[in-house]
């Protein structure tokens, strides 16, 4: 020991006497899941507080023991003196359960440690819906792994039923289903049940969403003087905060079972038709995205059986097939195939029997773990997309400290200037293989694309500085020219459409795909403040010096022109706030005829081609991209 560790330890010694003070964790807790960001792992927050601390610097250690884990010890953070709340990140492979062991350490001595006996690192699933998504089956179910755990209350625990946080008391597919997972990707399953039995899908509509007639159960809507009824509200914001408690990204998807009680109801007046439950699905899928603040995936189940006599509804079956080719949702299980002694009470009821329930988890796991695959197939074990193109000469670079990357047209297409599209949003998976057909076409023409990652920065001024970056390294450093066309998809439309708006000079044009322009509908005001560094009511009240759309006739009388795609059944990023107003303010300016907007019928959020091979879109993307490499006179 050097003598300034020795005098340091004489320091800390008196401090504690001959106890040690206590370590308190507040994250993780014992069973808790962890959604993983690769195949291979991702990362542990550690929280929590200590009981007393030196005056003296320290650290912040921990490390995982069991399975693939390394036991090595691994800093997270540093502590100040007489820091008390601490926290960190740890990276964690894919596995469990491990043992994670947190130390403080000051003048290479530990002053205090703890440990969780059950911490994994693997895949997390809502799980929502009417009562065949919560405990209503017939046989209490155990987890057989003891590797399926469920959240509820700030607490975590072996997935047995039943199910904490969804309603009945007897079994559930969930035990069942996280071991079939748990068996077939080797990691454990998390699990935040939230069913109520016995729901329309009326009832987790957002407070103040009418509809012509009411359920068959009352208790969470109200009928207004007008005869029409409308949601409380209730099992929406109660949903929205327990998807909420998991995180951005936090879990991988919602699994949704439910329509029995929009079927076929004894009171025919209490049916709803199916067009009308897919538009409600569709708006419960598009309002809680926007509510989180990101795009969670939904499994949604074909639900409709009552009993043998009436063992399907075709209306809600066609509605809910419907959201899995719009590209709403995913493809869930036909449970209205599970007859007979997959049944209850003889084969007679509505709910699940034991083995019904043991084969319902089965179904969903078929359903579940090929698109998981297929998730895994694109991205690296950095979480980086492998799906990301890259065509011949591509170049990445870090630019402001921020990843970026520059696709080049052949030499000898290349030109001085160089024109240019400013593509956004550039996270890892973008651009993708769905816009390869795009980017072929830009090389082709001549065109280069360049992007920088700003994270969700969702057109704050923040990222304007990065953009800013990217920009003068390309026009002040790489000859390219000075107003490239702007490219943005989904939020990338509020990057784009914000730096512009900042910078109407720098700009030839603006190209948009399902573009947003108005963060009041995604990610929502509450999700887009802490990327504007305000309290959600501080962003509220400033959204007309902030929000894009309020500020789109900058663009317009600066003669920037615009061409945008969208899908008129867009439940996420709606085009009647986003697209259609952003052509509505430039009319209102007098620059109407400098946008267009193409209008994809029947079309939502979605991977669906036409999109992505638009030769309209692509075709002003490339014009006006060589129109801003045009030298003015």
């Amino acid at each position: 020991m050097n003598l300034m560790n020795l005098l340091l330890l004489i320091l800390v010694l008196p401090a504690f006497g001959q106890d040690l003070p206590s370590l308190h964790l507040e994250v993780p807790s014992d069973y808790q899941v962890h959604q993983r960001t690769s195949r291979s792992g991702g990362r542990i927050v550690v929280a929590g507080t200590l009981s007393d601390s030196p005056s003296v610097p320290g650290s912040l250690e921990a490390r995982l023991n069991g399975g693939q884990a390394s036991s090595a010890w691994q800093q997270l953070a540093t502590l100040k003196p007489g820091q008390a709340r601490f926290q960190g990140e740890l990276m964690a492979p894919s596995g469990g359960w491990y043992t994670l062991e947190v130390r403080t350490m000051h003048a290479n001595r530990t002053t205090a440690q703890t440990s969780i006996p059950h911490v994994g690192m693997g895949e997390i699933f809502i799980v929502s819906g009417q009562s065949n998504s919560a405990n209503h089956g017939e046989e209490k179910q155990k987890s057989q792994t003891e590797r399926v755990a469920t959240f509820y209350n700030g607490t975590w625990q072996i997935a047995h039923d039943p199910q904490p946080g969804a309603s009945g008391r007897a079994g559930s597919f969930i035990p069942s289903f996280g071991d079939a997972m748990a068996d077939r990707f080797n990691v454990p399953i998390g699990i935040v049940a939230t069913g109520v039995g016995a729901t329309s899908v009326r009832e987790w509509l957002p407070a103040g969403t009418q509809f012509p007639n009411p359920p068959t159960l009352t208790g969470n809507v109200s009928q207004l003087a007008d005869g029409t009824w409308v949601s409380k509200g209730t099992l929406f914001d109660r949903f929205a905060l327990r998807m909420k408690e998991m995180g951005v990204n936090g879990f991988r998807a919602v699994l949704w079972h439910q329509g029995e009680s929009d079927a076929n109801q004894s009171d025919q007046t209490r049916t709803l038709t199916g067009p009308l439950y897919q538009r409600f699905l569709t708006q419960l899928i598009r309002d809680s995205s926007r509510e989180l603040g990101w795009e969670p995936p939904w499994f949604v189940a074909l639900a409709s059986y009552h009993t043998p006599e009436d063992p399907e509804s075709r209306e809600i079956r066609t509605a809910q097939r419907a959201l899995w080719e719009s590209g709403v949702a995913l493809e869930g299980p036909d449970s209205d195939a599970m007859t007979r002694d997959f049944r209850d009470n003889d084969g007679k009821g509505v709910h699940f029997s034991g083995k019904g329930l043991r084969e319902h988890g089965v179904r969903w796991a078929e359903k579940v773990s090929p698109w998981l695959e297929r998730q895994f197939a694109a991205t690296t074990d950095s979480g980086a997309s492998a799906s990301r193109i890259t065509p011949p000469d591509t170049i990445n670079m870090t630019i402001a400290g921020r990843p970026a990357f520059l696709y080049l047209p052949v030499p000898a297409k290349r030109a001085t200037p160089q024109p240019w599209i400013f593509y956004a949003p550039t996270l890892p998976p973008y651009p993708d293989q769905a816009e390869n057909w795009m980017h072929e076409q830009f090389l082709e023409a001549g065109i280069a694309v360049a992007g920088i990652d700003v994270g969700e920065a969702y057109g704050s001024p923040a990222s304007h500085r990065v953009f800013d970056a990217l920009y003068q390294e390309l026009t002040e450093r790489r000859g390219f020219a000075a107003k490239p066309c702007l490219l943005g998809r989904s939020r990338g439309g509020l990057w784009v459409s914000s730096w512009a708006i900042a910078n109407p000079a720098r700009i030839a044009g603006i190209a948009g795909i399902y573009p947003v322009f108005d963060f009041r509908t995604y990610p929502g005001v509450a999700n887009a403040a802490n990327a504007y560094g305000l309290k959600p009511e501080e962003l509220e009240t400033r959204t007309s010096e902030f929000n894009p759309i309020e500020r789109t006739e900058v663009l317009a009388r600066a003669g920037v022109p615009a061409t945008l795609i969208h899908g008129d059944m867009d439940p996420v990023v709606p085009i009647r706030e986003n697209s259609a107003e952003f052509v509505r303010r430039y009319t209102t300016a007098g620059a109407g005829s400098l946008v267009r907007l193409i209008v994809i019928e029947g079309q939502g959020h979605n991977m669906f081609e036409g999109f992505f091979h638009c030769q309209e879109l692509v075709d002003f993307a490339i014009a006006r991209a060589r129109h801003g490499a045009t030298p003015t006179r």
